[in-house]
């Protein structure tokens, strides 16, 4: 019984509430004043009021009262049975059965009746049309759904992580390179590129072409691996690779460019979200450049020596890159059209195999973090 109580209460509490709130959906606008002859007309004809909305949910309502007070007034007279001992205990297990299935079967048909009612209501609000008059029209119709935006603009800060393949000559096929051998790159090297960048997209109308541009900071670094860049070789002065008698932890050289990438991005999604392609270039000035060389010493424990300096680098860095992402992340492959030392100032003693004469090329990863 509490199951059905419950069932009943609901289903009058939705009908306590909705009537007061369509009470004005009942009655509707004030008509304009008919012609005498139209009164005269329509005084020997008048058609029987419809069935409002709260007349409804108060029938329904009182339907459900009904149920439950029937229901409550049966319940009473079969436990006074029971008491009295008039029944058989299989008898009222029966009866109660019966009452309680009658009173779930009219709680059901009550909610059918008040899903129908409300999908009639919900259809005619949809729908509504009220004629004022033979001139006034009141369409009500659903709100159009609102335009697609373009997003327009994507800025953040990029940091780009790579390798750093040296190439005897610069190339867009990196597969076929040719790969430069000597001490600048020696068995076992991890030479890297590092970048750090502010960057701003534009999308060309509404086309899926964008134009990106920045500018930033890039790191390329040169390993070593057990040789040490000597700034004073002992046959003149420049510098020489030469092998460390200790046990290196770290010998390397990182010269640093400030540098603007430009490139085209083709990227169909309407929010820049989606997958993206882009091609383009890079230039950038020198800014300086650091030699590095870490090692244990005895009574020491680690030591690390850093020297700064301009170690005749380049003083321009250009080339191209592409890429290809996915959100804000990407992985791509750049290409360096300028030696990295400017052979012109470089010492003219430095062996053959220590001669840096190669190209920078990188294939790395990068990821907008805002």
């Amino acid at each position: 019984m509490v199951h059905f109580s419950i069932k009943a209460l609901a289903l009058s509490a939705v009908f306590a509430a909705a009537a007061p709130q369509l009470r004005a959906q009942d009655a509707p606008p004030a008509m304009p004043t008919p012609p005498a002859e139209a009164r005269a007309g329509s005084d020997s004809s008048k058609a029987p009021a419809a069935d409002s909305t709260q007349s409804r949910a108060a029938r329904m309502s009182a339907e459900i009262a009904a149920a439950i007070s029937e229901y409550t007034k049966d319940m009473a007279a079969l436990e006074k049975q029971i008491r009295d001992k008039d029944i058989s205990k299989e008898d009222a297990e029966r009866r109660r059965k019966e009452l309680s299935d009658r009173l779930e079967a009219r709680l059901e048909a009550i909610e059918e009746m008040a899903e129908a009612w409300a999908d009639n209501l919900e259809e005619s609000i949809e729908n509504l049309e009220i004629n004022l008059g033979d001139d006034l029209t009141l369409n009500i119709k659903p709100s159009e759904p609102k335009k697609k935006r373009f997003k327009k603009k994507i800025n953040g800060l990029v940091m780009l992580v790579g390798t750093n393949s040296l190439l005897t000559t610069p190339t867009t096929d990196l597969m076929a390179a040719d790969a430069y051998s000597g001490l600048w790159h020696p068995a076992g090297a991890q030479s890297a590129t590092f970048g750090l960048y502010f960057t701003n997209q534009w999308r060309l109308s509404k086309t899926p072409l964008w134009l990106r541009s920045g500018w930033g900071f890039t790191s390329y670094t040169y390993d070593f691996g057990q040789n040490i860049l000597q700034l004073d070789a002992p046959s003149g002065g420049g510098y020489a690779l030469l092998p460390s008698n200790v046990d290196l932890r770290r010998s390397n050289l990182s010269m640093t460019y400030f540098e603007v990438p430009v490139s085209f991005v083709i990227n169909p999604s309407r929010r820049g979200k989606g997958l993206n392609v882009s091609a383009g270039g890079f230039a950038g000035i020198r800014l300086g450049g650091t030699r590095q060389v870490v090692y244990r010493a005895e009574g020491m424990g680690r030591v690390t020596e850093n020297t700064s300096g301009q170690f005749y680098g380049s003083l321009l860095s250009y080339g191209l890159q592409a890429e290809l992402g996915y959100r804000q992340f990407t992985v791509g492959v750049r290409q360096n059209f300028n030696k990295p030392f400017n052979e012109a100032v470089l010492p003219t003693n430095i062996q053959s195999d220590a001669q840096p004469n190669f190209y920078n090329a990188s294939v790395y990863a990068t990821v907008r973090l805002f």
